[in-house]
C-alpha cells in the first residue's frame, strides 16, 4: 500500500497532470475490494484458502509490474482494481489466521495484525521512496512484486488451518 502516495507522480511522469485522475486510479483499488466482497463466498469454495493466498498475491504482483511500466491511466485504474481484489484475497486469509492464533489471546492477535497492517502503510511509502531514489521505478516495483508473490506462496505453504476445539464433535466441519 506504500504505492498510493506515488501514483500521482507516476501519472505526472506520463503527462497526466490532473490529481482527480490520480484519485480515480487509486479508487480502482477500493473497487477491487468491493469486488472481493461480492465474490469471496464463491471464490473460497472454488480455490480454497491456500489458493486465495497464492492467487491474491500473484494478482498484486502482476499489477505492481504493470504499474512499473507506466500504462495509460485507464489501464492503471483497471490494474489497481485487480490489485485491490488480490490484496483483499490474501489479507482476508491472513486476518482469519490471526484470529485463530490463540482463543485466549484473539484480541491481542488481531490487534497485532492491525498494528502491522498500518505499520506497512506507514513504512511503505518510505521504502518505496528509498527504492525509487536509489534503484529506480522499474526495479523497485518489480522487487516489490517479487516479494509479494513469494509472500503468497510462503503463507500458503506454512499457514495451516486447524479444527477449532469446539468443532471436534461436529462431523460436518472438515479439518
Amino acid at each position: 500500500l506504500g504505492l498510493f502516495p506515488l501514483i500521482a507522480s507516476f501519472l505526472f511522469e506520463l503527462g497526466e497532470t490532473s490529481l482527480s485522475i490520480a484519485g480515480i486510479v487509486i479508487a480502482g483499488f477500493a473497487i477491487g475490494g468491493l469486488l472481493y466482497t461480492l465474490t469471496v463466498a464463491r471464490l473460497l469454495p472454488l480455490i480454497g484458502v491456500r489458493g486465495m493466498m497464492i492467487v491474491g498475491a500473484t494478482l498484486v504482483a502482476i499489477q505492481l509490474v504493470g504499474v512499473a511500466f507506466g500504462p495509460h491511466w485507464k489501464l492503471q485504474m483497471a490494474g489497481l482494481l485487480v490489485m485491490g481484489l488480490g490484496f483483499y484475497m490474501i489479507h482476508g486469509c491472513l486476518q482469519v489466521f490471526a484470529s485463530e492464533l490463540s482463543v485466549e489471546a484473539r484480541a491481542t492477535a488481531l490487534s497485532l495484525h492491525s498494528f502491522f497492517f498500518f505499520m506497512g502503510q506507514t513504512v511503505g511509502p518510505i521504502a518505496y521512496g528509498f527504492g525509487l531514489q536509489h534503484a529506480g521505478k522499474t526495479t523497485t516495483l518489480v522487487s516489490a512484486a517479487a516479494v509479494m508473490a513469494v509472500l503468497g506462496f510462503i503463507c500458503a505453504r506454512f499457514l495451516k488451518q486447524t479444527r477449532p476445539a469446539d468443532a471436534a464433535a461436529r462431523p460436518d466441519v472438515e479439518p
